[in-house]
């Protein structure tokens, strides 16, 4: 019997937590109806009106259906596991919430620009933030890190905003709002790894 990597599940224990709260509370979800939804949705207008700014938190852990739970978590671990084993742990839990708090903030702002308040839910704003940097990893190592090429994020990247914009009920505000975040959150953490003389964080 062949023994267990303990330190290759080191590497990637954050991403399999996040996704395991995901999981978990969808399943919760389904019992409790929408309570959750009801107390976790993000929406400006729930800031403004009730201060509730724990919404940034708890709607990058809710989702809509199984295909919208299931999307968001098997991008979320194959990115996640590259970005984690790269940047480290706690450095990767910090840039989860920084995307999907991003994503708030941008789709916080349309909905000002507009007046258009609606509640929205998702981990896709942390996700597109994971992917944000797993792209500033790639261009940092000339282009090329564990087999994916930049031509390759990119095209996943155009890919990704193209279908969401042409799908209905999608935040797209929270995803760009995502996507920069990870990509400045990331591009401080290669700027901080040059100045030390290293690639690889903790």
């Amino acid at each position: 019997m062949g023994k267990i990597n303990l330190s290759a599940w080191k590497e990637k224990i954050v991403t399999i937590g996040f996704v395991a709260i995901n999981i978990f509370l969808f399943i919760a979800s389904v019992f409790s109806g929408d309570l959750l939804y009801n107390e976790g949705a993000f929406s400006l207008w729930h800031l403004l009106q009730d201060g509730q700014w724990w919404r940034f938190i708890t709607s990058m852990f809710l989702h809509a259906d199984a295909d919208h739970l299931a999307g968001n978590m098997l991008m979320l671990y194959m990115a996640g596991e590259l970005v984690e084993k790269y940047i480290g742990n706690r450095r990767f839990a910090a840039l989860y919430f920084f995307s999907g708090i991003n994503g708030s903030l941008l789709y916080a702002a349309y909905e000002f620009s507009t007046g258009r308040y609606a509640n929205s839910i998702g981990a896709s704003g942390a996700v597109f933030g994971v992917i944000g940097a797993l792209l500033v990893i790639v261009i940092y190592n000339r282009g090329r890190y564990a087999d994916i090429t930049l031509g390759r994020m990119g095209f996943m990247i155009v890919y990704m905003i193209y279908m969401g914009l042409r799908t209905s009920n999608v935040n797209n505000a929270a995803h760009i709002g995502g996507l920069l975040g990870g990509i400045i959150l990331t591009g401080f953490y290669v700027l901080i790894g040059n100045r030390k003389g290293g690639r690889r964080y903790r």
